[in-house]
Formats: C-alpha cells, structure tokens, sequence
C-alpha cells in the first residue's frame, strides 16, 4: 500500500486490535466458567457414586451381622 492509498486509510488497525484485546479478558472468563461448571459436575457424580457404594456397603455389613 502506498502512502494516501485509498486501502491504506481504509485499514481500521486500532479498532481490529481493540477488539482483539477486549476479547481475550472475555474468552478467558468464559473458560474459567467452562470448567469450573465442568468440574463441579464431576465432583457431583463422584459424591454421588460414593454416596451409593457406602450404602451398599452398609447393607452389606448389615447383612453379614445378621
């Protein structure tokens, strides 16, 4: 591009780089929710998973008292 190209004060480098750089902070909110959710939902089936074998666990015991 040459100098007083019609292309050249078209180019919108400030703005193109301004919105680069408000999406990152964004992007990277939205990952940190990504897996705090996605770790949450793990943590949940896992207590729930452990909930279910101390049940069976306790009838088990109960049983071989019985």
């Amino acid at each position: 591009m040459w100098k007083g190209d019609y292309c050249a004060d078209e180019c919108d480098w400030p703005e193109a780089i301004a919105v680069l750089g408000l999406s990152i902070p964004v992007s990277l909110v939205g990952t940190a929710l990504f897996t705090t959710g996605h770790v949450s939902r793990r943590l949940s089936g896992h207590s729930q998973a452990m909930r279910e074998l101390d049940r069976l666990a306790d009838e088990r015991e109960k049983r071989s008292e019985a």
